[in-house]
């Protein structure tokens, strides 16, 4: 899978590390290659053991648990968690923005923006701080975009079509999908323990579509979008050794623009913005998205991959909590029972590879 490169915790003196200090967007991490540059960058940087942990969060990440670093501060870990959670709700609130005050736009109108001002942004990052664009295994970087593509687009589209509870919860199966799909794709090596929480997750996301099957096509749609999203960051895993973090997450928004482009033209002027409310939904929209980016890579900083997956959990209930606010959604019993179920199967996945990997550093030393 390749080594990737991890950073210690900074101390409390030092200013939290900035949005130079990590990027990840959906699976990125920092990987081999780059390892000796950013030691030149920060001298808290290491090499560490090809320990690679999937972390589950609209967008996932790709974290790695260094074993020659001490373990962060208690102050520290508790600041890790709290920017945790502040991306989950920045995420919800991306979502609730796109139904609240675009819900008549059509979606590729949305995508469209979202990648034009994603990629402005992350395009004068990268030649801020020297990150080539272009990439090696441009195959590799083109399927994870047009995966992504097509998961934002079902994202966007569920979240104007059901409760946004649901639609937000739905978005959160995706580490259930990878968690089904990487032993083969990724030859991991599973326990009969994890193939049992696989099935009790898709048991709690019937719960959330509801025994009647009323909602089957619209979660038809949002489920395809997990599935895309969990295809995506298993290819991240495979590019996480090769290419710069920047060059991941620039390939992602660029590659949603011709889509986006196109659906919003056979759209025609129903894509328009019809007044100034509506431009500052779209810039809501992609702030709300980078926000979210920037405290999740803040927070990754801080805390190991289990306890990240477990904190961005919440980002189910907050959408629960701007359904409830926004629009006035109270989920019903069987919905509210299969986010439970949902997140707890999310947080058992992400505790049994941190375990996993944890046998595996053990047997290696």
């Amino acid at each position: 899978m390749g080594y990737v490169c991890s950073e210690a915790p900074a101390r409390e003196s030092e200013p939290a590390p900035g949005i130079q200090q990590g990027f990840e967007l959906g699976a990125e991490s920092r990987a081999g290659p780059w390892c000796g540059q950013q030691r030149k960058q920060d001298s808290a940087a290491s090499c560490a053991t090809p320990a690679l942990l999937l972390h589950s969060s609209p967008p996932m990440v790709l974290a790695l648990e260094p074993t020659s670093v001490p373990g962060p501060r208690p102050s520290s870990e508790r600041h890790g968690l709290l920017l945790m959670v502040a991306s989950a709700a920045w995420f919800a609130l991306m979502a609730g923005i796109a139904k609240r005050w675009l819900a008549d736009t059509p979606t590729q109108a949305v995508v469209l923006s979202r990648g034009l001002l994603m990629s402005l942004t992350f395009i004068a990052l990268a030649r801020q701080m020297g990150v080539s664009l272009i990439g090696r295994q441009h195959r590799l970087l083109f399927t994870r975009g047009a995966l992504g593509y097509v998961a934002l687009s079902c994202y966007f589209w569920s979240v104007q079509h059901l409760p946004l509870g649901d639609a937000v919860l739905l978005q959160y199966t995706h580490p259930i999908f990878v968690g089904m799909l990487a032993p083969w794709l990724l030859r991991e090596r599973t326990s009969a323990r994890h193939w049992w929480i696989i099935l009790v997750a898709f048991l709690g996301v019937a719960l959330v579509v509801g025994p009647t099957g009323e909602l089957r096509g619209v979660t038809f749609i949002a489920l395809s979008g997990a599935i895309c999203s969990g295809l995506a960051y298993i290819t991240i895993r495979h590019l996480a050794a090769t290419e710069h973090p920047l060059t991941i997450m620039v390939w992602f928004p660029l590659l949603t623009i011709p889509g986006g482009l196109i659906g919003a033209l056979l759209a025609g002027e129903a894509s328009v913005p019809r007044d100034l409310g509506e431009v500052a939904a779209h810039l809501g929209v992609a702030a709300a998205g980078m926000m979210g980016q920037m405290t999740l890579t803040r927070g990754l900083a801080r805390i190991d991959a289990a306890r990240g997956t477990a904190a961005t959990m919440t980002g189910p209930a907050f959408g629960v909590l701007f359904g409830l606010v926004l629009f006035g959604t109270v989920p019903t019993p069987t919905s509210f029972a299969g986010m439970v179920v949902v997140t707890g199967c999310a947080v058992a996945l992400a505790r049994e590879r941190r375990a996993r990997s944890s046998a595996l550093g053990a047997r290696g030393r």
